[in-house]
């Protein structure tokens, strides 16, 4: 079962750039340092994930995102007795985008491969961001639909 309420920290500015990068807030938030990064997401933070711990797990309800920083996850889709890994993602991809803009479920799993580290940006401080970004909420829609298709 993925942690429901890993550790969290501050990222670094670095990381903070990773996670604009990936969530194309450049235009917004010119330079996104990690103290703007905790401002602007509160409940949000860095978690680290101990290989073979999952992230996210198929089934769940979640709506939160993920940007990985470092290390790198498998994604397996389970249909019934038989699985399948789809994907091996490492830093900067993120996770979790399809139960954001559908029902809230989990849709694959994912598990650390190596230590990992991802921002997990808690659904709570997304709605502001969503509302008022047409361009990242386009983004997340068309991810959405690559990894379902």
């Amino acid at each position: 079962m993925a942690s429901a309420n890993p550790a969290r920290a501050v990222p670094s500015d670095p990381e903070a750039a990773v996670v604009a990068r990936v969530l194309r807030l450049e235009t917004f938030f010119p330079e996104f340092t990690g103290e703007l990064c905790a401002k602007i997401f509160p409940r949000s933070g860095v978690c680290a994930y101990a290989p073979d711990e999952f992230v996210i797990e198929q089934g769940e309800s979640g709506r939160d995102l993920f940007v990985l920083l470092a290390g790198s996850v498998s994604v397996t889709i389970s249909m019934g007795s038989a699985g399948a890994e789809v994907a091996t993602l490492g830093e900067e991809a993120l996770l979790g985008e399809v139960a954001l803009l559908r029902d809230g479920t989990r849709t694959a799993s994912a598990r650390a491969i190596v230590p990992t580290r991802a921002f997990r940006l808690m659904f709570e401080d997304m709605g502001y961001i969503l509302q008022n970004n047409p361009d990242l909420a386009a983004h997340l829609q068309g991810l959405a639909k690559e990894r379902t298709a």
